[in-house]
């Protein structure tokens, strides 16, 4: 009988997906996964202000390089768990519960194939490989010493990460948030501990990422044996299968392609700050980024938060509801966008002074290229939101080629084009180039798509 009440349960909770108010919807799946994403942001956050301020401008410039390889790292994982994910919300939205728990058994085989994958392929080449990501003879060594722990610990990392997107599919979005707060919590008590009091340096940070994260990869694998779950992680299920692999790995592209091209955005704008400034340049660099990427993880979590209401209801061939979803994501993207370059504009100096102390020589740099960065923030919640969406409804190619305007055949060339001009003002300048043109390709490719969600006799082609 208690069996019963909670099958009953969680049904409740998957069918709400397709009957329950959309606002409502999205204030209770999108607020945990902004203070997910906004908690997960901590992590680097926080690591950088305990580095800067604990162990100078030449380690956080360290930590800074190796944001560059985290990021391609973080592609693949992003693959397996945003493509189970979406999977995962697809079939549940079918009613097809076999099929959901076949694709949660294949993603836990994938992340642990991955991490062998990822730890073989950079810890031999540890040092060259952060010598092509931006680091300097200088900073090389402190980089190696940070990122040998942090890629000994990646498994911990994917699998939180990758497991609570699947939590989140089959409707338990408290539970996803519990876990990243559970983590960010720790990494900041941890790097508290490590590099204030014990003084432990660029290692210390390292490890209290490293334990922080394997704290909550416990916490939400036990998930899935505490009888609270719908889905069932059953031991048949973990194991190849080319069909479930072949799913999760079209599904999940456009998160490979958004994050591959972020690690080589960031990578060029490493190398380039190093070709037309110095370590100095590259600091820069790490605190502006963080500050605009914890602005934008918000809007991440919308898109996050969004994509089991637009994967449910897509398989269910409710298209009116998908748009109505849609379009308040989008205003909700665009008002916290707003509201982010607001502050960051207001208080760029400030931003730095958290980060390297009152007495630093770059703030006033670093406040110019701040300002600079975020100029066209306001615009990109549209792009954020657009390509979660085309992932979440099994159109990858669409989420890809909205990811591909912004980060390759834009961004890129401003990256060689503008330095030119403007020398390393250039630089900054790129990303707000970037945000403008990419939302007025984004644009074009929705009028199309809302036609198509208005009367879906119409085609998309027309």
């Amino acid at each position: 009988m208690a069996y019963a009440a909670l099958e009953s349960m969680d049904e409740k909770h998957v069918s709400a997906l397709g009957e329950a108010n959309i606002a409502a919807l999205m204030l209770r799946y999108s607020l945990p996964a902004i203070a997910a994403t906004v908690v997960s942001a901590t992590y680097n956050v926080v690591d950088r202000i305990f580095v800067g301020r604990a162990c100078g401008e030449d380690a956080l410039a360290a930590v800074t390089v190796c944001f560059s390889p985290s990021l391609f790292f973080l592609a693949i994982a992003m693959t397996i768990g945003q493509g189970s994910a979406t999977m995962v919300s697809i079939r549940l939205g079918e009613g097809n519960r076999e099929a959901a728990e076949r694709i949660l058994g294949q993603a836990v085989f994938l992340f642990a194939a991955f991490y062998v994958f990822a730890a073989s392929l950079a810890l031999p080449l540890m040092r060259p490989m952060l010598m092509f990501f931006g680091a300097t003879d200088k900073i090389v060594g402190l980089a190696e010493s940070y990122y040998s722990i942090i890629i000994g610990g990646l498994i911990f990392e994917k699998l939180s990460f990758g497991i609570n997107n699947l939590v989140r599919a089959e409707g338990r979005p408290v539970f996803a948030m519990a876990t990243i707060v559970l983590g960010g919590a720790l990494n900041a008590f941890f790097d508290w501990l490590f590099l204030m009091k014990f003084g432990f340096g660029v290692e210390g940070a390292a490890w209290a990422t490293i334990l922080a994260q394997a704290c909550a990869a416990i916490w939400v694998t036990s998930f899935y044996f505490s009888g609270r779950n719908w889905l069932r992680l059953r031991l048949k299920n973990l194991r190849p299968r080319f069909d479930c692999f072949k799913a999760v790995i079209s599904a999940g592209s456009p998160s490979f392609a958004i994050q591959f091209l972020a690690s080589f955005a960031a990578m060029m704008y490493v190398r380039q700050a190093r070709f037309y400034g110095s370590e100095s340049a590259i600091v820069i660099i790490g605190v502006a980024t963080t500050a605009a990427t914890f602005m934008i993880f918000p809007v991440l979590g919308v898109s996050m938060g969004m994509q089991p209401i637009f994967g449910y209801n897509w398989g269910a061939k409710n298209y009116a509801r998908v748009k109505g979803a849609f379009n308040k994501a989008v205003a909700f993207a665009t008002v916290i966008c707003t509201l982010g370059t607001l502050v960051l504009e207001i208080f760029a100096e400030e931003v730095y002074r958290i980060f390297l102390g009152g007495d630093s020589a770059i703030i006033s740099d670093g406040a110019g290229a701040l300002r600079i960065l975020v100029a066209c923030v306001p615009l990109i919640g549209v792009n954020i939101v657009s390509s979660g969406y085309f992932q979440s409804t099994k159109r990858p190619a669409l989420a890809i080629f909205i990811t591909t305007i912004r980060q390759l055949f834009v961004l890129v060339p401003m990256f060689y084009i503008l330095p030119k001009i403007f020398g390393l003002a250039g630089v900054w300048l790129s990303y707000t180039v970037s945000d403008f043109l990419s939302f007025c390709f984004t644009l074009l490719l929705l009028r199309r798509e809302m036609r198509f969600l208005s009367d879906p006799s119409i085609s998309r082609a027309s």
